[in-house]
């Protein structure tokens, strides 16, 4: 009976997180303002063609054309505007700034709009001249309240009805209509420049058109740019009405065609004139539109109305227009979404009122404005529509019990290990009681973790395959890393990996080692704070910050109990539900799709997601040269000089056992990567099948697989999965916060207090250390929490390579020469940061490969500058070298050092 309940129990909860996930993403709208608030009676009429755009806090509104004398099918006139409105944002909502007279230098409407860092700018436009050439700058100063007004270079044609979009510093700007030909041009301005000139590119592979919309959005690892619908004008016939989409990319100046726009039924749905935003993380949301229905019967009313030469008829013709205009209901109203890498469309709402064409969306905060524009021929809006996109999603009761059980036993753990922790040996040491399994598994735990479970799926969902080298490259790495480093961290019977630069060279480098080592960590302790908070708070609905905080101090607690050897155990049991709950999810996930394994396997293949191998020599991304010369490089560094990684060497008994370990850990990587590689791919392939279930409240991509486990898993089973994430990060956590302790306690602390030898004390002060570090981590997460990072995976790649690659050439360096000194290492490794600033800011070469420069420069420059100076003594480098390794005991060759050291 209970047994029945229980599954009563949990089937309930199943099917209440499944029958809410319709309601996971809310769409708010609101008038946030309204022109008819200002003192212009032309402004209560609202405007079409408005140029908007937000610049520092303010919207930008300038210019539009509207009818103040009547319709013109009552012989009203159109008339062109040069006013400026600006908005401001701020804690209590939108307002508008009064009592400022601000103009263009001419009437204008009708052009594009792009909000830049550098200002709002105006490109194109027409008056009662035509289609303008003039592209001008408006740019908004906070602190003085004003407004400037700057002029750029003028468009090589004039152009109206055009679109324009911004990525990389650069102004791209398609299509339009040159009086009366529709255009296909298609030209970019580079705004980063000092003195920037327009130039022409490779137009679209269709037809040319005008009123379509060009956005940019994140497309897998860059920006690439999206041309949608639009309409083309046909000589004494109706116009062409398009729904076609094309996709631009910047890199290789290509064009793609990819499929039109559709509804949520998969109808295509021709649009003009509509408005758009870029959105979260991959998201394009076009609003409304003119579909063409209404719009073709006016057109061809009109041409008959002017072809005809029957003043009877025409009268008949013009009362038939005016009735079609009196009966017209409004543009379409629905939200089109887009997304860019499945490339899939749906619908996902429809906007409470009638929407407005010939605008500019704009982005604010977290708003998404839609001002002014025309509801229906000839009529325009004076109000300013808001958007906010809410996360409705719940984490669940059972969701929260299983957490909190799991973290609650992690605790536990600690504080049954710390009755273990009498010395500083127990503390960072764990007494050499690690079985080398546990060692391996801890190791595996600490590289890879988080990065792994989040970042890693979101990486292959938006691009492919080619990464997975990268992670193999450990396994071709690690008996190198036995033969080489291992027998040195081992025989000196060292507790910190620094200690052998003292004895290899000189107290100086031991210390610029350990300063490198303690700052790279605080890095990485923030980065692998705030990954799975990002998810946690997409998912449960929790802030950011109190998943950080949560996750801080839960990690500092059972550190600061249990030393090292609660770290290796904890890492145990999280890599184990790291690993068993992505198993899970990947096979729920290939169940959910409801697809032939043939058909999977053919969709994989054909989308481009199974690519492995890049055999291109392009050093700027993932080329297979530079995943396998980047990965050993990297790993060669981590496995060589990371005290993270080697304080597990130390916690086993014997050199054999730290060996096993090592190759256990490396192992571990080809099934981990398999399984991370394919829920990537599983990913794509779920959501290209339901477009629906991919909400644009996903503002990071590497949230993208916690946001499937709480939506599309049952609770109990999410909850277990969103542990592993918890698992994924706080393997990491502990790691950097006990090494840091370590390394700090040993190589400062020790140095600085050479009499402070009472164990109590010194076990003491590193418990206060690991507490130290936890924090400062932890506020160093809460700070990233706001920079907006793309992929979190990127940023510890670079960080890794770019300052840990000068550390690992002098270890390598060091074990393998005899001739390079002290002075060497340092002019050496100073040497070497500056070659990886240059190659960061004046090069193009991928991350993947920082750490191997910072290894080779690092390397050569130590022995150059070696020469130099006097070259070490035989002696004094005994047995620390590969020439000179010994296999005498650990401890009695560390004492003969030690000892012809102090001499």
């Amino acid at each position: 009976m209970r047994k029945i309940l229980l599954f009563l129990f949990l089937f309930q909860f199943w099917v209440d997180s499944i029958a809410s996930q319709d309601e996971m993403t809310q769409f708010s709208w609101s008038t946030v303002a309204d022109l008819a608030d200002l003192d212009s009676e032309i402004a209560k009429l609202g405007f079409a063609g408005m140029f908007a755009g937000e610049h520092r806090g303010a919207i930008i509104l300038a210019g539009g054309a509207n009818f103040p004398n009547g319709m013109p099918w009552y012989g009203g006139e159109k008339h062109w505007w040069n006013q400026i409105y600006i908005l401001e944002s701020g804690k209590e909502g939108f307002s508008w700034i009064k009592n400022k007279e601000y103009t263009l230098n001419q009437n204008l409407a009708y052009g594009a709009s792009v909000s830049t860092p550098k200002g709002l700018i105006l490109i194109g436009g027409e008056n009662e001249s035509g289609p303008q050439k003039s592209v001008t700058i408006l740019s908004w100063n906070p602190e003085t309240r004003q407004l400037n007004q700057n002029q750029l270079p003028s468009l090589p044609v004039a152009l109206s009805y055009t679109t324009a979009t911004y990525s990389g510093g650069k102004i791209y700007v398609a299509g339009g209509e040159e009086q009366d030909l529709t255009s296909d041009a298609f030209f970019v301005l580079d705004i980063s420049v000092e003195n920037p000139e327009w130039e022409s590119l490779k137009s679209w592979p269709g037809s040319p058109r005008s009123n379509a919309v060009l956005i940019s959005q994140l497309s897998g690892d860059y920006e690439k740019l999206y041309l949608f619908g639009g309409r083309k004008k046909v000589p004494n016939d109706i116009s062409e009405l398009y729904a076609d989409v094309f996709e631009y990319d910047p890199k290789l100046d290509e064009w793609s065609i990819l499929e039109p726009i559709k509804d949520g039924n998969g109808a295509i749905v021709p649009l003009s004139a509509m408005s758009a935003a870029p959105y979260g993380s991959g998201h394009i949301l076009l609003f409304g539109g003119v579909t063409g229905s209404y719009f073709s019967k006016l057109e061809a009313l009109a041409l008959n109305i002017n072809n005809s030469d029957n003043d009877e008829e025409k009268a008949d013709l013009e009362e038939e227009r005016k009735k079609l205009i009196a009966e017209h209901p409004g543009f379409i109203n629905q939200i089109f979404s887009f997304h860019a890498v499945t490339k899939s469309w749906t619908v996902i709402d429809d906007m409470p009122f009638s929407s407005p064409v010939n605008t500019t969306a704009v982005t604010s905060g977290n708003y998404i404005l839609v001002p002014s524009g025309e509801i229906s021929p000839g009529i325009r809006t004076p109000e300013i529509k808001g958007l906010i996109i809410k996360n409705n999603q719940q984490f669940g009761t059972l969701n929260y019990i299983v957490l909190g059980g799991y973290l609650g036993i992690l605790v536990i753990m600690g504080f049954f290990i710390s009755k273990k922790q009498h010395n500083l040996a127990d503390f960072f040491k764990a007494g050499g009681r690690v079985p080398w399994w546990a060692a391996g598994i801890s190791v595996f735990g600490t590289q890879l973790s988080a990065i792994t479970f989040m970042a890693i799926p979101a990486k292959t969902f938006s691009t492919d395959w080619t990464l997975f080298f990268l992670l193999m490259t450990i396994i071709m790495i690690s008996p190198v890393i036995i033969a080489l480093f291992l027998p040195f961290f081992r025989r000196l019977n060292l507790t910190t990996a620094y200690e052998y630069l003292e004895l290899r060279f000189n107290r100086t480098v031991r210390n610029l080692g350990s300063i490198i080592y303690v700052t790279l960590q605080f890095g990485r302790l923030g980065i692998v704070l705030l990954l799975p908070s990002l998810a946690l708070s997409v998912v449960t609905g929790m802030s950011v910050e109190l998943c950080i905080l949560i996750m801080g101090v839960l990690s500092i607690l059972y550190t600061v109990l249990g030393g090292i050897e609660a770290v290796i155990w904890t890492d145990v049991i999280q890599v184990l539900v790291l690993l068993g709950g992505a198993l899970i999810s990947l096979v729920m996930m290939v169940y959910h799709m409801d697809m032939e394994w043939g058909t999977i396997k053919e969709l994989a293949l054909d989308s481009g997601k199974m690519k492995i191998f890049d055999t291109s020599f392009d050093f700027t991304g993932t080329a297979i040269w530079v995943v396998l010369i980047g990965g050993l490089a990297s790993n060669l560094v981590q496995y060589g000089s990371d005290q993270t990684v080697i304080q597990r060497y130390l916690t086993t008994k014997d050199e054999k056992t730290a060996a096993r370990g090592i190759l256990t850990g490396a192992w571990m990587a080809l099934p981990s990567a398999l399984i991370f590689f394919a829920i990537g791919t599983a990913l794509y392939l779920f959501y290209l099948q339901h477009p629906q279930a991919l909400s644009p409240v996903i503002q990071n991509t590497d949230s993208i697989f916690p946001w499937y486990i709480v939506t599309q898993l049952p609770q109990g089973v999410s909850g277990l999965l969103i542990a592993a994430v918890f698992a994924a990060a706080m393997s990491s956590l502990d790691s950097s916060m006990n090494s840091v302790a370590t390394v700090i306690t040993t190589d400062f602390y020790n140095r600085w207090f050479p009499l402070q030898k009472d164990e109590g004390k010194q076990l003491t002060f590193a418990r206060w250390v690991t507490i130290v570090i936890g924090v400062g981590g932890t506020l160093l997460a809460l700070v990233m929490a706001n920079m907006g990072i793309p992929s979190l995976w990127d940023q510890f790649n670079m960080l890794i390579g770019l300052f840990a690659g000068g550390l690992g050439g002098i270890f390598l360096i060091g074990i393998l020469s005899r001739s390079v000194n002290g002075q060497g290492a340092v002019f050496g490794l100073s040497a070497s940061a500056l070659v990886q600033i240059l190659v960061k800011y004046q090069t193009d070469l991928s991350i993947h490969l920082y750490a191997f420069t910072g290894l080779v420069s690092a390397i050569l420059f130590t022995y150059l500058f070696s020469l130099l100076f006097q070259k070490p003594s035989s002696k004094s480098i005994e047995g620390l070298t590969i020439h000179s390794l010994k296999k005498e005991k650990e401890e009695k060759q560390y004492e003969g050092v030690m000892a012809y050291r102090g001499k």
